[in-house]
């Protein structure tokens, strides 16, 4: 019986010690809350907005390509003895890219030196008979023709021997290979693509609404997405027609070297296309959640949470599409302790 009464005492202590607990946690969230809802007010900077005139423009995508770039072919029908160059490899004008096998040029070249050499023997013969008197001017003038014939000949068919090495056109690099050694090489048949990557344009379709405004050395803002940056391009070449299918003028604009720009990558061009209205706040004041945008707007002198849509952003400035009017003022850097509700301080 002792050790009942015993038991029901002490359950009794440590019931009352949970209510004292709850009782003084209570007591110390009103405080809080009342801490908090007299805390002095905060001082922010605070910006009016104001509706702008910004420039609308038309995006245009195109592609990187070099402004320099070749089919490289033999001038001379033969076999290809030697590929001197690898695709990646880089080059100078009038490097030795392939070697052909020319074995009957070489004849006919021995061939044209020895009937000038005929030639010439023939002149110096008749112009000493044409002294003398044992020729007429006739037969000497025939003999110095053929001499000249000869000669040419030579100069000719030199050339064509020299044109089976097949050199760089420009200095560059080899982007492709087509043919391999012991194939036919001929004019009509290229053996490397090459390009010159120092120099690079973007290549872009533009409408035929839109054609009518640009002009050689027209000049435009230009992102290029795998540079990660803006270039100024300048319109170098302009299509007097527009493509058939498409119905748009192919127009080349001019980018500056950079070291992050690539043939192949993927452009914008922004063409200008008149002005219009916005609302414009510092992008330091949009606050991104997740997938929503909050901004703090500054009424009577208290910060309240509002969620607005944005669009572009650039130079420091994000563009707001719904969800402020123009005449308000926002927190233009909100502190991470601001709070929606909270007091502001009078400016």
């Amino acid at each position: 019986m002792d050790i009942e009464k015993s038991t029901g005492a002490s359950l009794s202590v440590v019931a009352g010690l949970l209510l004292l607990s709850v009782a003084s946690g209570c007591r110390k969230e009103e405080k809080a809350e009342s801490a908090g809802s007299h805390s002095e007010p905060m001082s922010v900077d605070v910006v009016r907005i104001e509706a702008h005139e910004i420039p609308v423009f038309e995006e245009v995508v195109g592609t990187v390509r070099p402004r320099k770039e070749a089919q490289v072919t033999a001038k001379v029908t033969g076999r290809l003895l030697e590929m001197k160059a690898i695709p990646g490899m880089k080059v100078k004008a009038g490097d030795l890219l392939a070697k052909l096998d020319v074995g009957e040029l070489d004849a006919a070249l021995v061939r044209a030196e020895a009937a000038l050499e005929q030639a010439t023997r023939d002149v110096n013969r008749f112009r000493s008979l044409r002294e003398s008197g044992a020729v007429a001017v006739a037969d000497l003038e025939q003999a110095e023709s053929r001499e000249r014939m000869a000669a040419a000949t030579v100069s000719e068919t030199r050339t064509m021997v020299q044109n089976a090495s097949v050199t760089a056109p420009f200095d560059g690099t080899v982007t492709r290979k087509y043919l391999e050694p012991g194939d036919l090489a001929s004019p009509e048949r290229p053996i490397f693509a090459m390009e010159d990557s120092s120099l690079l344009q973007l290549e872009i379709h533009v409408a035929e609404a839109m054609a009518g405004t640009l002009s050689i050395g027209s000049k435009f803002r230009v992102e290029v997405g795998g540079a990660g940056a803006e270039f100024e391009g300048v319109v170098s070449e302009l299509s007097p027609s527009a493509d058939v299918g498409s119905r748009t003028f192919l127009v080349k604009l001019d980018l500056p070297s950079h070291e992050s720009l690539r043939a192949g990558q993927f452009g914008r061009a922004f063409l200008p296309r008149g002005s219009r209205t916005a609302l414009l706040v510092p992008s330091t004041a949009v606050i991104t959640r997740g997938q929503m945008d909050y901004l703090f707007v500054a009424a009577d002198n208290t910060a309240r949470l509002r969620i607005v849509s944005t669009g572009t952003n650039r130079e420091g400035q994000t563009e707001i599409l719904a969800g402020l009017d123009g005449g308000e003022s926002v927190v233009s850097a909100p502190p991470a302790t601001l709070r929606d509700g909270q007091r502001l301080a009078a400016p």
